[in-house]
């Protein structure tokens, strides 16, 4: 499960369970019409719930496709979950990507939305 949510200039994806593919043909429509919107980076929070368990191999290619042909059009990207390998994959992904990525915990979720807001126009 893959859902989207834009509010005041800010992205909000919650995933759970296990992303497929499919998640991804709801998805994609929806970030490039909001990143066409937006001038400059989108900023988002990215929650991870308690029973996201990753990719299947559709989803990953789907992930890994989606996140190299929008790499100019992210913002700060802040993680929410509470698993250490949550926290390990993004510390390890953050490299990757030219925006900035930094994990948080669900109990710092005020202080994650803060984050990813601090850099550019987001109000």
């Amino acid at each position: 499960m893959l859902r989207i949510e834009e509010r005041a200039g800010l992205i909000t994806i919650t995933a759970g369970g296990t992303l497929e593919s499919a998640d991804y043909d709801r998805f994609v429509p929806i970030f490039e019409r909001i990143a066409a919107q937006k001038a400059g980076t989108v900023p988002m929070l990215i929650v991870l719930m308690s029973d996201f368990s990753g990719w299947d191999l559709g989803g990953l290619w789907r992930d890994l496709k989606f996140d190299v042909k929008h790499k100019d059009s992210f913002g700060r990207i802040a993680i929410v979950g509470d698993r250490k390998w949550e926290e390990w994959g993004t510390k390890l992904f953050d490299p990757l990507f030219r925006a900035k990525m930094k994990f948080f915990t669900t109990a710092e979720r005020g202080a994650a939305e803060s984050w990813v807001r601090e850099d550019g126009d987001v109000s």
